[in-house]
């Protein structure tokens, strides 16, 4: 296919895609929440939760990468595509749910506090 005829389509795409927005918004945050939910019932043994302090909101929860890495991983498949690439690859072993305080505190400070008292 010529460039310009991809460049066409790919214009023609963007103005379908400004046109039909509101429509299209819905369902793709629709799909990466079925996604997102996917991935953590596999990482988590029996119900959804934080494996180091147990939160169970879905909302604050996110993927760790378990030895850590997970800011070049991000930089190599795109931001925001961790659940479709863990999909996509077979949820590989090196992930863990943990909930967004934790998994900061792990970044930050190399444990978290809970570890404390445990």
């Amino acid at each position: 296919m010529p460039i310009k005829d991809l460049i066409k389509r790919k214009e023609s795409w963007k103005k379908w895609y400004k046109n039909n927005r509101e429509t299209i918004l819905p369902k793709q945050r629709a799909y990466h929440a079925r996604i997102k939910k996917l991935v953590f019932s596999h990482y988590c043994a029996n119900e959804i939760q934080c494996a180091c302090c147990g939160e169970k909101i879905i909302e604050f929860l996110s993927i760790d990468h378990i030895d850590g890495g997970g800011t070049q991983h991000r930089s190599k498949i795109g931001k925001g595509y961790i659940y479709f690439w863990i999909k996509k690859n077979n949820f590989p072993d090196g992930f863990r749910v943990l909930c967004h305080n934790c998994n900061q505190a792990i970044g930050m400070y190399g444990k978290c506090p809970h570890d404390k008292l445990k």
